[in-house]
């Protein structure tokens, strides 16, 4: 099984992210994006994260903005659900991930 990686990532708007990632044991199995909602964080995953590592795929679990050890900026406009999303995909792009299994939670 591979090892969960505690990682960080500056984005292009100088926000820092916080995210669990796991590579695939086996490159024909995809990789899972596992997003949290709110109010919670990428540590609500560890479960899955465990299994899904355990069973051979990736993972890559962001802490969002605002959230656990990722930067909480104070202008509410950073917390644009289309600005955090691109963010997201730069976290994807720095990993080199081009396809993943998107899996989101919220209450």
């Amino acid at each position: 099984m591979a090892t969960p990686q505690s990682k960080t990532f500056m984005v292009k708007a100088g926000h820092t992210y916080s995210y669990t990632h796991v590579t695939p044991q086996d490159s024909s199995k995809p990789t899972f994006l596992l997003v949290h909602g709110f109010p919670n964080c990428a540590d609500d995953w560890k479960f899955q994260i465990r299994d899904l590592a355990a069973a051979g795929y990736g993972v890559l679990a962001p802490d969002l903005l605002g959230y656990a050890g990722t930067d909480k900026p104070l202008a509410i406009e950073e917390y644009k659900m289309s600005n955090m999303t691109a963010q997201v995909v730069e976290i994807l792009e720095h990993e080199g991930l081009k396809k993943v299994v998107g899996v989101g939670h919220d209450w």
